[in-house]
């Protein structure tokens, strides 16, 4: 195929055969349909518009229209950034561009001659205005809606099905090919520009220049991608699969180092590069500049946006220097931390205050109206984040009580984000409303869980304790994805909501929220008190709600429930994003508002006091940990269990629920020293392992 082309065909051209691959499972589709097999027509309808995963991986035809839309608006920024930062005005390129491009645009005739005529000339690409946010969720809008009524053909077993999905095909091919050719135009352009511009001011003071801009424009470009992938209904970690359509790609990632590897094989926008320095000299020194500083910023943004751990990355290799491009990245990797070790902290708690305004019925914490008499300090606050980066540099999360009451939380936000800490909220809105919103962007914060109980009002309230706390907590959402801050949604499942837990996914999705937390009851706290579910229904409900995961957007983990882990391998979902069912211990902890550090926060076992020793001393030498480490001190059916790696079961569950002990403690639950075995099997998991 190299010879019918200018551009080398494996670099950049990968669009081209995808759509062609795209074709041929249209022509199969017909068929299935001439043979009245609808049920094989309707997966190559699904394989052909949304995309398959595994070694072939395909996007889809949406999958590679939102890719391309996303790399026009990298490829215009780019120039646009650039030419703003070094405030000079656009040099002309056009005759060496139009050149350029129309190679390109005799490939992309020759390769989609079988797909579709091209949708457009150099006039209507150098002339057309390129499409905002909205524009593009029109286009896709409506795109998709002609997808539901040939879906409903296909499903009727109409025999005009095979007509209808010849045009819809045409009209998604159109379309993508028409953004690829754009998309080629802004590269080339780009490339010439920088060029001509390393001619003037040198390619040092252009390094500098892409350097002082580069995370803004990662950021923007990366935020305008996942603004119209989350509107037109797509999932936010399917934004990597997207923005890697158009590469050959290597990617592992491994739960053991907590680290990973993302090869790229291929890369469009270096064989535009490399054929544009062929046919003019273009130095490679000026492409590389783009690997190094936009390329690099745009995979930072991307990764930080789908992953939810925080990560160092790197960039060993360079396309224009390697003949290949690889990122390394590192989970919650810090600096000041000395040694490498497998189990760090990934997430952590922090219970800032035990002041609340609420009178919730299951409060772990039992939070009063009055915070107590010896909670960290501000400056205690700070010297705690500094401990943790001796270890890791994890997702803290700042929670209560109601962290909001305390009046120096946006001080250790502040300064938790400025340690590299991916700082977190818990809180149950009442007090968010939009000027607090945007004083926690401001301050740092990148994502808040609210809680919600029930999708009636007056359910949650009672639940809460307080009136009107429903309407807060919504208003509260809201005000969080006004001002772009990722908002979770925390359930604590009861007798009471059981039945209603995908009205309130529903209700969550509907006003922006993106991830869905099902918290199961801990006998702790408040939660002692209150009648927790079956052990089935427990087993049922994760099932249940798995089951519900296609039908929304949200991004669901059962918390609390580590056997989740088993029923998504045992349902073959999708757990990348998931490191272990139980991680206290091993990726997670809690620290008390008081300073005591414990393995979560439904386990109230001391194991040390950062006023006291440091926190790393704790993390590493406590027994309580190294014990939580090693699957072979598990007991019972979970020591038996072949899961014991992947689940763990809930160590809070056995803690607390063993030999009928519950520890009321006075209702408080503070840490104390160890009570009973935390170590025996979940009483709540009505799995059988095979060998028990």
């Amino acid at each position: 195929m190299d010879a019918l082309t200018n551009f080398d065909v494996r670099q950049c051209h990968k669009w081209a055969q995808l759509l062609l691959s795209r074709r041929q499972k249209l022509s199969e589709a017909q068929a299935a349909i001439e043979n009245q097999d609808f049920d094989l027509a309707k997966r190559l309808f699904n394989q052909i518009f949304n995309g398959v995963m595994g070694k072939q991986a395909d996007p889809g035809m949406a999958g590679s229209l939102l890719y391309h839309m996303a790399m026009v608006t990298k490829m215009e920024s780019e120039t646009q950034v650039l030419l703003g930062e070094l405030n000079v005005e656009l040099p002309n390129v056009s005759a060496q561009l139009n050149k350029i491009y129309g190679d390109f645009e005799a490939d992309a005739k020759e390769l989609t001659k079988e797909v579709a005529p091209l949708p457009a000339d150099l006039q209507e690409i150098t002339t057309s205005a390129r499409l905002g946010t909205e524009q593009k969720i029109n286009l896709f809008t409506k795109l998709k809606q002609e997808n539901k009524k040939v879906e409903s053909m296909l499903s009727n077993k109409n025999p005009e099905a095979g007509e209808a999905l010849e045009k819809l095909f045409h009209d998604w091919a159109q379309q993508v090919i028409k953004m690829r050719l754009i998309q080629e135009y802004e590269t080339i352009k780009g490339l010439l520009v920088t060029a001509e511009l390393a001619k003037t001011i040198g390619l040092s003071a252009l390094g500098n220049a892409m350097a002082r801009v580069q995370e803004k424009f990662g950021q923007e470009t990366v935020s305008i991608a996942l603004d119209v992938t989350l509107k037109v209904g797509m999932r936010r970690e399917k934004l990597q699969s997207v923005m890697l359509s158009d590469h050959f790609i290597n990617m592992t990632m491994s739960t053991e180092t907590l680290d990973g590897h993302m090869e790229f094989l291929n890369c469009p926008i270096f064989g535009s590069y490399s054929y544009a320095s062929e046919k003019y000299g273009v130095d490679d020194k000026v492409s590389a500049l783009f690997c190094t500083h936009f390329c690099f910023a745009h995979a930072k943004a991307m990764l930080d946006t789908v992953l939810p751990f925080p990560f160092t990355l790197w960039q060993p290799k360079l396309i224009a220097s390697h003949g290949n491009c690889e990122f390394y990245l590192k989970l919650a990797y810090s600096p000041e931390a000395k040694t490498s070790e497998r189990f760090i902290p990934l997430v952590m708690s922090w219970n800032v205050t035990r002041e609340c305004n609420m009178k919730c019925s299951h409060c772990y914490i039992n939070a009063t109206e009055k915070k107590l008499t010896n909670e960290l300090t501000t400056q205690e606050g700070k010297n705690l984040m500094d401990q943790i980066c001796q270890v890791s540099k994890p997702l803290l999360i700042l929670s209560g009580g109601e962290p909001l009451l305390r009046p120096d939380i946006y001080e250790l936000i502040e300064y938790g984000a400025s340690k590299g800490l991916k700082m977190g909220l818990g809180s149950n809105g009442s007090l968010i409303d939009d000027t607090i919103a945007t004083k926690l962007k401001a301050a740092g914060i990148a994502t808040v869980s609210i809680s919600l109980d029930s999708n009636i009002p007056a359910q949650h309230d009672e639940f809460r304790g307080v009136d009107g706390a429903w309407e807060k907590a919504v208003n509260a959402c809201k005000a969080l994805r006004k001002n772009n801050v990722l908002v979770q949604v925390n359930t604590t499942l009861t007798q009471q909501n059981y039945n209603q837990i995908d009205d309130i996914m529903s209700l969550a999705e509907g006003i922006g929220v993106e991830n869905f937390h099902l918290f199961f009851l801990v006998p702790t706290g408040r939660g002692a008190k209150l009648t927790d579910i079956s052990p089935q229904k427990y087993e049922d409900m994760i099932t249940n709600t798995f089951a519900k995961v296609a039908k929304h957007k949200l991004n669901v983990r059962p918390s609390c429930a580590p056997q989740f882990m088993r029923i998504a391998k045992g349902m073959g979902l999708d757990m990348r994003q998931w490191v272990r069912g139980c991680m206290a211990g091993l990726y997670y902890c809690r620290i008390y508002p008081n300073g005591d550090v414990t393995p979560c926060p439904y386990l109230p076992i001391k194991l040390g006091n950062i006023r006291e020793k440091s926190f790393k001393e704790t993390w590493f030498d406590s027994p309580v940990f190294k014990a939580l480490r090693d699957p072979n001190s598990l007991k019972g059916k979970c020591g038996a269990c072949e899961y014991r790696s992947l689940c763990g079961g809930c160590r809070a569950r056995a803690y607390g629920l063993s030999s009928d002990f519950i520890d009321y403690c006075g209702d408080l639950h503070e840490p104390t020293e160890i009570k009973n075995d935390y170590l025996t099997e979940d009483p709540w998991c009505v799995y059988q392992p095979k060998t028990y």
